[in-house]
């Protein structure tokens, strides 16, 4: 479903609407409040999922940035390495995350160069204790923020959430319009998109669970 398609649906929740361009415009807006709202949301969607991203790391370095759009790290794995000194390993070293005292705390020589053990996820960045002795690829799963619906194109949440998307900006648009009939419409859609959603999730997530002996005994 492209963005016009999304407007469309929530002129029509609203009770029959004129498309006019200046409220197709407002509801763009709140299209785009509701997915930044959604993607700080405490649980996120499989489908902002990225797996498998790769940063090089030179020597020398005591941090390593966060890729574009990044929104949160996968709680399935960690931070590994995959190449070091430009030779790849045939199995990856996971790194521990830590708060930050206790990793500065657990390797007090931050003047020595190793490889990375342990690391900090700071605001901006993400910090080792100690500086890189050499080229380190790190790999990394994490979600990321998606394309915003600034212009008439179908992102993922139009994609594979239309309803959770759409039932979040056209509630909060009845909110604001003081619409009851069209504020709980709107919720019920929202919900089940919701719903929806995360069903598939957790379906995904046992269907991929490793077996277990006489687990069914």
């Amino acid at each position: 479903m492209l963005r016009s398609g999304a407007i469309g649906r929530i002129n029509f929740g609203l009770g029959f609407r004129s498309s006019t361009l200046e409220f197709d415009s407002t509801i763009a807006i709140y299209l785009q409040e509701a997915q930044r709202d959604l993607e700080r949301g405490k649980t996120l969607p499989r489908f902002l999922l990225i797996q498998d991203f790769q940063t090089t790391v030179p020597a020398g370095q005591l941090s390593m940035p966060y890729p574009d759009g990044f929104a949160r790290e996968s709680d399935e794995t960690r931070l590994r390495i995959t190449s070091a000194g430009g030779v790849g390993l045939t199995k990856p070293v996971f790194l521990e995350r830590r708060y930050f005292i206790d990793a500065i705390q657990a390797f007090r020589d931050t003047t020595r160069t190793e490889a990375p053990k342990v690391y900090v996820a700071r605001p901006n960045h993400i910090r080792f204790p100690n500086a890189t002795d050499k080229e380190y690829v790190i790999t990394m799963d994490f979600y990321k923020q998606d394309a915003v619906l600034s212009v008439d194109i179908e992102n993922k949440w139009l994609a594979f959430a239309p309803d959770w998307l759409i039932g979040e900006a056209g509630w909060r648009i009845a909110m604001d319009m003081e619409r009851p009939n069209a504020v709980q419409k709107f919720d019920a859609l929202r919900k089940a998109g919701r719903a929806a959603i995360f069903g598939e999730d957790v379906a995904f997530e046992l269907a991929a669970a490793p077996l277990q002996m006489g687990a069914n005994s």
